[in-house]
């Protein structure tokens, strides 16, 4: 047999035909026939991309990079409607900005959600591209269900293409959404090297650089003892990481320098030309080298290579670990992640390694005989049961231990988490320090009892705690009962006079342990009340073994300084407060010292605000203020300036509960000529409108803000007048005018009189909002994804009101998501809107509601779509309309439903916000007549129109404001009606129809009308769920009626056969959007498993045509006997 195939260029965005040939002795008979079907294989070029980041070493979008910092390009991507097929490829560009190491190829690509590997990805250094490879999986799920999935590529700016200092444009070249997405990153900003100064007490740092043209050879920088300490024994190890190979010959060795610092600048230099480790040497093995500096005293530096070993498949990063001993004992542990430039998929970070370094404490008496050796393990998310390492720690390392080159992510890109825990000695208790990991052995045989005592210093508030808990802790914050089970949370309250003992304690590491105290509840989490602030005494010489806990109710004391000097230009730039304490009638005597009060504090200051200290530096004395004393006399607290500024009297002011006090200083001399202003409100409505709001009014002197705003109202006579204001200060007459704070709906104007000591400010009102209001307009495109490559870059829209041209139009593109609004309109004339002639497309406007209007552009691709002459599809797109989900009434979801030939197929679509609210059923049968159905949606009215064989438009329009959200025991029932008459031909369709409500089949409630102007539908709420309701529809002359239930959901369909048949060759384009079209998604003639209401007028039509017929047949006869006779 021969067959022949049309081979064609395949461009972006292209189909291309491949045939797939059938062996010749198959199940056909062993005819020997082959046959051949095309599979469709198609490069979507970048079409599909959803959005373009930069990420940052985290994983998150950063809107600036350092010049040498680790970037990621991050591409996301989703299948289109209809879905994509096994082979089929994404291709998109690199940005020029950023530089590329070398080739990739076939890296699993997978999907956003579930893991799911969905094709391979290929990255070309010549191209400067991306390839992605789409698999059979990718194919089956997308027919059916949007895939999505994301590809990164790690990376740095390329220094030829940018500058530091620069913002930078990202050249994507993408033609998706993406570049409209609100989170794609367009450009950047290229900050300078930081340079960041080295850490002072460094003793190890490390970095690496790719060297060679391809990248496969690292050079690697050791800093080791920046700090400069003495350190004995030095020994640096250095562990090399997976997939690389130590290099130690001519052109890579390892060289050990002798290194100076420049700590103000934070740097650290090589001592090339005397370099004092010159004779020093390292020794080589199979994971890395050692360098024995015996006792190191000053910085050194170590260079070094590795080469990658398997170029093949190259890991996102590559690190090495080092590790610094002196008397073998580990004092420092560093691992540095040298990133490559990677291609993957999903933004992760797997390849990274992390280290741990940690020491067994020992905390035991002098003659103690400390265990030969101890066994560590090292545990990974908590997983005891089976340890991911283990080592011997004796004596001869001192006890200390490191795992190097641990991974740092899993496979999803969440980072592990590394503990150490002890295999159990006898005789001691073990614990673990949870700032790092060290683990101290603590003696059993050590223990003491722990007396703590609690003290109310309160005079007896009865608003204090009933009971409170007190834990053991010691100072790195471990529960004493996670080390020993036995130690028991203590009670105390009335019962045990506030007091109790924590029996048989052993040692703690550090010495001694610490107390905490907690409110009694139910979860046992609340903290001590916010008015208390906690101290402990220790009544044991230190050892902390008899502790008092004393709970003081607190108090404050917030001072202000206020100036009376008409703003004097000389006023000091701050002043110094003391504050004092009077502790039962003895005299004011200072506490702590003084603060400063200045323009950057607002001249004020809280003293007892209770902030967090530095528990290394002595307490501040003002920072808790206790409100009694021991003895539960009360504490009065006072402040005072330490001296009072040259020419100012000071005047304290203290409110009454002694919280809040203000030092006036008043400037001597003050000039004694003051003016008064006043401002007066008219309202420009006060014959129409009696009520008007309260409004504020700022004094203002020489234009900035004088004192706190002043309210006129009826109360005010609306009107106010500032007294005693001075006249001048020292730079002049001042100038005092008054500003309004906005009053909703109306404008204001201020005029003064000639001597600007008063002002009238007029409100008049703005045109109210309820007398205008907005149009919205969204144009679809019906034309398979622009196949043909025919939609314009834009379309324009015009806008009418009561049929004339207003001259308003509003453009339509890509950039606006083809969407536009006409605004500030008013509300009397009806408004419709008409578009400019789009060439090839033909234009259909539906009117949604009064606000919305849906304008669809349709195109018949040139281009078969259906991979078979046998098959088709049906696509559906949803449109909202409800002022952008203004009332959040919107469901999350809906379901649509697929009939062919009147029947339910089984088949249905789930729309959501996920796939933009678009659904297609595939792999259809081309000989049946398809149509859908949706479930009735809370709160909208639902309107379906057929803009072609294979496209239809869902229009949900919000009938309710407030959410009808049915009981358990109560339900609703939808009902909308659908007109099958070719678009209203023969104008015989009325203005309205009138429905009936039956509850178990009598009638129910008032009869509804269902017109234009809700969209032919309406919904009952809250029926009472145990009954059966059914809804009749009054005859409509003309037509005959079909009734359609699907859940809560019921579709009355009007059927009229026009007059004259409607011309095949020319559609109907009708735009007028107050007869809805024809919607056929509910079969003419319906399924017999639905119930079907009695149809009277076409009872009566059909008995009509029965007699006419029969009158015809009699007048045939008698001619034909006639003619028989002649």
């Amino acid at each position: 047999m021969t067959s022949s195939i049309n081979v064609v260029n395949a461009a972006e965005g292209t189909d291309t035909p491949v045939a797939s040939q059938a062996n010749s002795d198959d199940s056909t008979g062993g005819s020997g026939t082959a046959a051949t079907t095309p599979t469709t294989k198609k490069d979507w070029g970048s079409q599909l991309v959803t959005k373009v980041q930069l990420l940052n070493a985290d994983k998150k979008p950063q809107s600036s990079f350092n010049l040498y910092e680790d970037i990621t390009a991050y591409w996301e991507f989703a299948t289109p409607t209809g879905g994509v097929n096994e082979g089929d490829t994404m291709t998109f560009d690199v940005p020029k900005q950023l530089t590329i190491t070398g080739d990739q190829k076939n890296v699993p690509v997978t999907e956003l959600a579930g893991g799911n590997q969905i094709g391979t990805a290929s990255l070309s250094k010549a191209k400067r591209q991306v390839t992605v490879v789409f698999n059979k999986y990718a194919a089956n799920k997308s027919k059916n269900d949007t895939v999505t999935g994301s590809i990164y590529v790690g990376t740095r700016w390329d220094t030829t293409q940018v500058s530091q200092n620069t913002k930078v444009p990202i050249d994507w070249n993408v033609t998706g959404e993406a570049i409209n997405d609100n989170d794609s990153t367009t450009s950047s900003t290229v900050n300078p090297d930081p340079g960041q100064p080295l850490d002072p007490k460094e003793l190890i740092g490390k970095n690496g650089t790719f060297e060679d043209i391809h990248g496969n050879t690292i050079h690697w920088v050791v800093r080791v003892n920046y700090k400069g300490e003495k350190i004995n024994d030095a020994i640096y190890k250095d562990t090399i990481g997976h997939d690389q190979a130590l290099l130690n010959d001519a052109e890579h060795p390892i060289t050990i320098y002798s290194a100076t610092p420049d700590y103000t600048a934070g740097t650290l230099t090589e001592d090339k030309t005397d370099n004092k480790f010159s004779d020093l040497k390292a020794t080589t093995d199979a994971n890395g080298f050692t360098v024995n500096f015996g006792t190191l005293t000053q910085p050194a530096m170590i260079e070094y290579y590795t080469s990658i070993t398997d170029t093949d498949n190259k890991l996102s990063s590559y690190a090495n670990t080092g590790d610094l001993l002196s008397n073998k004992d580990e004092i420092s542990n560093y691992t540095v992640n040298q990133a490559y430039t990677t291609l993957g998929s999903d933004a992760r970070t797997s390849d990274q390694v992390t280290s741990i370094m940690g020491h067994k404490l020992w905390q035991v008496l002098p003659d103690t005989k400390l265990p030969d050796s101890v066994t560590i393990n090292l545990i990974q998310n908590g997983n005891a049961a089976t340890h991911y390492a283990q080592q011997t720690v004796t004596a001869d390392s001192n006890w200390s231990y490191a795992f190097n080159n641990l991974p740092k992510y899993d496979s999803n890109g969440n980072a592990y988490k590394y503990t150490v825990q002890e295999v159990p000695i006898d005789g001691f208790v073990s614990v673990s320090d949870s700032t790092n990991y060290d683990i101290t052995n603590i003696s059993k045989s050590i223990r003491k009892d722990m007396k703590v005592k609690k003290v109310w210093v309160d005079n007896n508030n009865p608003n204090r705690p009933k009971q409170i808990f007190v834990n053991l802790y010691d100072d790195k914050h471990n529960n004493v009962s996670s080390i020993d089970p036995s130690i028991k949370q203590l009670t105390l309250d009335d019962s045990n006079n506030w007091s109790g003992i924590f029996k048989n304690v052993p040692v703690s590491p550090t010495g001694h342990w610490y107390y905490s105290g907690s409110i009694a509840t139910a979860d046992n989490k609340s903290s001590m009340p916010a008015e208390y602030f906690e101290l402990q005494k220790d009544n044991s010489n230190g050892a902390r073994t008899d502790i008092t806990i004393y709970n003081k109710l607190a108090t404050s004391l917030t001072v202000t300084k206020d100036w009376n000097d008409n703003n004097n230009k000389n006023r000091p730039t701050e002043v110094k407060v003391q504050l004092y304490a009077n502790d039962n009638g003895e005299g004011d005597k200072p506490l702590g010292e003084p603060v400063t009060l200045n323009e950057a504090n607002h001249w004020s200051h809280k003293f007892g605000a209770v902030l967090d200290e530095d528990p290394t530096k002595p307490a501040d004395p003002t920072n808790k203020l206790p409100k009694y004393d021991d003895k539960n006399k009360e504490i009065k607290y006072s402040a005072k300036e330490v001296s009072v500024p040259t020419d100012y009297s000071e005047k304290d002011t203290i409110d009454a509960d002694g919280t809040n006090e203000t030092i006036t200083n008043t400037l001597d001399n003050i000039d004694d000529k003051t003016t008064s202003f006043k401002a007066t409100k008219v309202w420009a409505d006060n014959d129409t409108v009696k009520n008007h709001p309260d409004v504020q009014v700022q004094l203002l002197a020489n234009g900035v803000a004088s004192g706190a705003p002043i309210t006129l109202s009826d109360k005010t006579s609306w009107s106010h007048t500032w007294e005693n204001l001075p006249e001048s200060d020292d730079n002049g007459a001042i100038k005092y005018s008054v500003k309004e704070i906005k009053v909703a709906g109306y404008t204001s104007a201020i005029t003064y009189n000639d001597s600007q000591t008063q002002a009238t400010i007029t409100n008049t009102p703005t045109t109210p909002a309820g007398d205008k209001t907005s149009l919205n307009v969204q144009k679809i495109w019906n034309d398979n994804n622009n196949k043909d490559n025919l939609r314009p870059d834009k379309v324009v829209v015009h806008l009418f009101a009561d049929n004339k041209d207003t001259g308003k139009s509003v453009t339509l593109t890509a950039d606006n998501s083809w969407k536009g609004s006409f605004t500030d309109l008013d509300k009397g004339p009806a408004y419709t809107v008409n578009e400019d002639s789009v060439n090839n497309y033909s234009t259909k406007i539906t009117k949604n509601s009064d606000t919305d209007f849906t304008i669809t552009n349709t195109h018949t691709p040139k281009t078969p779509v259906t991979p078979s002459d046998d098959k088709t599809h049906l696509n559906i797109n949803k449109v909202w309309a409800d002022n952008n989900n203004k009332d959040n009434l919107r469901p999350d979801k809906v379901v649509v439903h697929l009939f062919a030939d009147n029947k339910d197929t089984g088949k249905s679509v789930i729309l959501n916000a996920n796939n933009k609210w678009r659904g297609s059923f595939t792999d259809l049968d081309k000989d049946k007549i398809y149509t859908i159905s949706e479930d009735s949606v809370s709160n909208y009215s639902t309107n379906i129109t057929k803009n072609s064989d294979t496209d239809f438009t869902i229009t949900n329009t919000q009938t309710s404001k407030t959410p009808v959200t049915p009981t358990n025991d109560k339900t609703s029932l939808h009902v909308t009606k659908i007109w099958n008459d070719n678009n209203n031909e023969d104008n015989i369709r009325p203005n309205k129809v009138i429905v009936h409500l039956f509850k178990n089949g009598v009638a129910f409630g008032d009869a509804i009308s269902l017109n234009s102007q809700n969209n032919w539908s309406y919904t009952w709420n809250n029926l009472d769920k145990n009954n059966n309701y059914t809804v009749q529809e009054d005859s409509v002359a003309g037509y005959t009626t079909s009734q359609i239930t699907n859940s809560n959901n019921i579709v009355i369909t009007n059927i009229h056969t026009s007059k004259t048949p409607a011309n095949p060759g020319n559609p109907s384009n009708s735009n007028n959007s107050d007869n809805p079209p024809s919607n056929p998604f509910v079969p003419s003639t319906p399924d017999t498993n639905y119930d079907r209401l009695p149809q009277t007028g076409a009872q009566a039509i059909n008995i009509a045509y029965t007699i006419i017929g029969f009158i015809i047949l009699g007048l045939t006869s008698i001619f034909i006997f006639r003619r028989k006779n002649a």
